[in-house]
């Protein structure tokens, strides 16, 4: 009898890990499908994209190089995550379509366009851009103050969300 209080134990435990081990197999495989991380090495970013990593976060080093498989033509290709957490997403050529600062740091606004840059300056001077994503409609930025401000193409300033 006493057997059976020592085997009935050791078969629960032994079921919920395999159970935890079955559910945490299940998440990998369907975060490997969305994102296929490879080591640096292995990796070659278009000189476009590394120009860009070199020209505006020069001084911060490349942490990790996810390449991903886009659904539309224009869409992420890679997908850079640098030392500070800062992430870049390159489109198929090396030209950036989205940048992402971690919280509580502002990104640099000098690859902005110009009338972007302008804009910002004379309205919200002070106040920092968490992301700015480019699109074929144009741009949205988040700033630090949880507005968000939308310009299209060319730069011009359209509507602001809060």
């Amino acid at each position: 009898m006493w057997k059976l209080f020592l085997v009935i134990p050791t078969c629960l435990i032994f079921c919920a890990c395999s159970n935890a081990a079955q559910s945490n197999k299940a998440y990998n495989f369907s975060k490997e499908n969305q994102l296929k991380s490879k080591p640096l090495e292995n990796v070659t970013l278009p000189d476009s994209a590394l120009a860009f990593i070199k020209a505006y976060f020069p001084n911060i080093q490349i942490l990790e190089v996810k390449v991903k498989k886009s659904p539309s033509a224009t869409g992420t290709f890679h997908e850079v995550i640098l030392a500070d957490r800062t992430e870049i997403d390159f489109g198929k050529l090396g030209n950036w379509i989205e940048v992402k600062a971690p919280d509580g740091i502002g990104l640099p606004t000098v690859f902005f366009p110009q009338s972007i840059q302008s804009y910002l300056k004379e309205n919200y001077n002070g106040t920092a851009v968490e992301s700015i994503d480019k699109s074929s409609k144009g741009y949205k930025l988040e700033l630090t103050n949880d507005n968000k401000l939308y310009f299209d193409t060319k730069g011009k300033f359209l509507r602001k969300k809060k």
